[in-house]
């Protein structure tokens, strides 16, 4: 990957720099001091990440970002700063980082996070290629549709029980609506869909309501969100809470989902149906 520092402190971007260089994160391809100049050296060099510090001359970082996001800049954005205030936090993530890092720089961590990126990016690109075609979509592990159906089965209930949720009722169908979606990415006909109109299919062909589907398909992913929520603060490195934080849910509703339940703040992380489902679907092809 291509990263650009933006920092101010000169010793804060050589540490990082040696940090992406030392683990082979990528190459960073420019460096910049200031707020104003920052804006300009991105849409330049067009990088994949960068890192942002959130108090910089001119402007600070999460104006910056704000303003690269609106113009549909698509790095990845990651702030590292010394704040602790959750409100400035919150709004850092609103504007579009993908995760806060506290300074003192922790090698550890900048190293976790850059790879939960990478990865983060990849599943984006992918899922995009399945959605665009399938006819030029090439990939290095099997699409879901080319396995069998018992071991894809076999995998979902494995990833069902890691997440908590093999005995939610709505584990059950979001398996079905899984099928249901995955002959549409693989099918090489009009691959778009509306999550009701699969609802609709859903309801007709087990003979339940939609609404009562709906209710039990939320549920559970909102248990799952909870589950990987209690991960992360119990292990922030923990493996599965890395793969499913970013592979199945938005992480900065994850890490709203943390706060909850910390005591931190007052309301939930919110859950994406289809991005779950996708993300279950990349997963199990993996």
């Amino acid at each position: 990957m291509r990263f650009v520092i933006i920092e101010d402190d000169v010793s804060v971007r050589k540490i990082v720099s040696n940090i992406i260089e030392k683990y082979n994160l990528g190459a960073v391809v420019a460096e910049c001091g200031d707020g104003l100049n920052a804006e300009e050296i991105i849409n330049e060099y067009a990088p994949d990440v960068a890192l942002v510090d959130l108090l910089l001359p001119g402007q600070d970082g999460v104006e910056l970002i704000k303003k690269l996001k609106e113009k549909g800049v698509e790095a990845s954005f990651i702030m590292i700063s010394e704040s602790t205030s959750q409100p400035m936090i919150t709004k850092a993530y609103h504007a579009g980082i993908d995760f806060y890092i506290h300074k003192p720089i922790n090698v550890l961590e900048i190293v976790s996070v850059i790879r939960k990126v990478e990865e983060s990016r990849r599943l984006r690109q992918v899922m995009s290629l399945i959605s665009q075609t399938t006819a030029r979509y090439v990939s290095p592990t099997p699409r879901v549709g080319e396995l069998d159906e018992n071991t894809k089965k076999n995998r979902i209930n494995r990833i069902f029980s890691e997440l908590g949720i093999i005995g939610e009722a709505g584990a059950k169908n979001i398996h079905q609506l899984a099928q249901l979606i995955d002959v549409r990415l693989t099918g090489g006909s009009d691959k778009a869909y509306q999550l009701h109109e699969l609802y609709q299919e859903l309801s007709v062909s087990i003979g339940q309501d939609v609404k009562t589907i709906e209710q039990r398909v939320r549920r559970a992913i909102a248990k799952a969100m909870q589950n990987v929520a209690n991960m992360g603060i119990e292990d922030y490195h923990n493996d599965k809470f890395e793969t499913y934080s970013g592979a199945l849910f938005d992480f900065k509703e994850i890490r709203q989902e943390m706060n909850y339940i910390q005591g931190k703040g007052s309301y939930r992380g919110k859950i994406n149906i289809k991005k779950f489902i996708e993300g279950l679907l990349f997963l199990v092809a993996e």
